[in-house]
């Protein structure tokens, strides 16, 4: 799928030009980078734009009427965190262990005039961040997504703030994944299509709850 011209993606994804080119800078200086730092696999730079960009950016029809923080957990190369705040989410905070990672995400919010908040932290160790949804691509599986989500909301020492929605991005693996966590959680999931993975889909969770034994 050859989406990296504006009418062609506009095909796929509507966005504005001034979006399109911060695509177009975030694409350039991630491949300028990729030569030193392992940013996203080899084998996806040649599909840069839809595996990456196009992939990111469809999430952002659940994402453009949150006026609450929104954290990208495990953003690696600001995917999907950095594509959304480039389309106008305001309150995305990214957050990566890898410190070269997170140094690209600012270099590209710089250059782009992109508003991001960059954490460069484990998330175990991340104070609470008071989040209204929590989103991820390409971290980890299901089961392990919630039990970062359950640890960070434990943070909240009053309490006060209800459990987020989750976004999550998943492969043609989420069928056994939703399964393994339904021996543990209660949960409400919608699921979406991707436009681009045939055997993926977008995650809408909420109402996770832990079964009692």
């Amino acid at each position: 799928m050859d989406i990296d011209s504006y009418e062609n993606f506009c095909s796929h994804q509507y966005v504005s030009r001034e979006t399109f080119q911060k695509f177009v800078i975030f694409s350039n200086t991630l491949i300028k980078w990729q030569r030193s730092i392992n940013l996203v696999s080899e084998s996806s730079i040649k599909n840069l734009w839809t595996r990456h960009i196009l992939d990111s950016a469809q999430l952002y029809k659940f994402t453009k009427n949150i006026k609450g923080n929104i954290i990208d957990f495990g953003s690696g190369a600001g995917l999907p965190g950095l594509i959304l705040a480039m389309m106008g989410n305001k309150n995305i905070i990214a957050i990566d262990s890898d410190f070269k990672k997170c140094s690209f995400i600012r270099e590209v919010s710089i250059v782009s005039n992109t508003r991001i908040k960059i954490v460069n932290n484990r998330i175990e160790d991340t104070d609470f961040l008071k989040p209204e949804l929590i989103i991820s691509r390409a971290l980890a599986p299901l089961n392990k997504l919630i039990y970062h989500v359950e640890n960070h909301m434990k943070k909240d020492l009053k309490n006060s703030h209800k459990f987020p929605n989750l976004l999550f991005l998943k492969g043609k693996t989420y069928k056994s994944e939703m399964l393994h966590l339904k021996k543990k959680r209660y949960f409400d999931c919608q699921l979406y299509k991707s436009l681009t993975n045939d055997y993926g889909k977008i995650l809408y969770i909420k109402k996770v709850k832990s079964i009692r034994k």
